[in-house]
């Protein structure tokens, strides 16, 4: 096993366990202590982990995020869910905005190749609609952000303020029913707020592991969404707490489920 998978498997033990033993890893993975403690170390750097002597704990709510690698292995059948759900909202001839976490690179993958205009700011989605000669691309400008592979900075708003779409597909790290839609860099949470003013429906795309989490930067109201498109996973409490306050709440059946 490389090192990158290592670190996904590591990653996935994180979220299930909360902590873990470099002596444990190391067994299990059949490589050095050292090997281990250099994995977390990487983890570390990007704000996923806090190391001490011996392991590490995983660091939840923090003020940072996963890089896209990462969270693209996580609540992986949730996001293929409501990925596919998604895409039952786009039309011939629509122009639609398709945002740069891992939600919603799954909608270029199953986007069907037809008369759309698709904006992004996402690497990702780019390499998902290639070659799909049908639909038109704009890629957004601005700063590239590793953890997230797209385009994220001022430049990237300004850009968005001079077009218009029908449907913006919106991802985020965490959703409260009174707070709103939340992720932990504020430059992400600027970028994702200003696809609102753009566009005829915003619809946001968040498994249910994103419910109840809260981060730094808020990037819209539970009211801004036309629609809130989360998988079968999500707890009862949370769907009634959504209807009670008149949100659109649509719960996409895991694809292994469908006809």
């Amino acid at each position: 096993m490389n090192a990158n998978n290592r670190r996904l498997e590591i990653f996935d033990i994180l979220n299930r366990e909360k902590e873990v033993v470099v002596l444990n890893l190391a067994e299990q993975f059949g490589v050095t202590p050292m090997t281990i403690r250099r994995d977390l170390s990487v983890l570390e750097k990007q704000g996923i982990v806090t190391t001490y002597y011996g392991g590490a704990s995983l660091n939840e709510g923090a003020a940072s995020e996963p890089s896209f690698l990462l969270k693209n292995r996580n609540a992986q059948p949730e996001k293929l869910a409501i990925a596919y759900e998604a895409t039952k909202r786009i039309k011939e001839g629509d122009s639609i905005y398709i945002d740069s976490g891992t939600t919603c690179y799954n909608i270029g993958r199953f986007l069907k190749n037809m008369k759309i205009t698709v904006l992004t700011n996402s690497v990702r989605v780019i390499e998902t609609l290639a070659d799909k000669d049908k639909i038109d691309i704009i890629l957004a400008p601005g700063i590239y952000s590793r953890i997230s592979e797209a385009a994220l900075s001022s430049s990237t708003i300004e850009f968005f303020h001079h077009h218009h779409v029908n449907k913006a597909f919106i991802s985020s790290q965490g959703f409260d029913i009174n707070l709103g839609a939340s992720v932990p860099e504020e430059v992400d949470g600027k970028v994702k707020a200003s696809l609102l003013s753009i566009c005829d429906e915003a619809i946001l795309l968040a498994d249910h592991t994103k419910f109840g989490q809260v981060f730094f930067s808020i990037h819209g109201l539970p009211e801004d969404f036309a629609e809130i498109i989360t998988d079968e996973g999500i707890d009862e409490e949370s769907v009634t707490a959504c209807r009670k306050k008149g949100l659109k709440l649509t719960l996409a059946p895991y694809l292994g489920k469908r006809q």
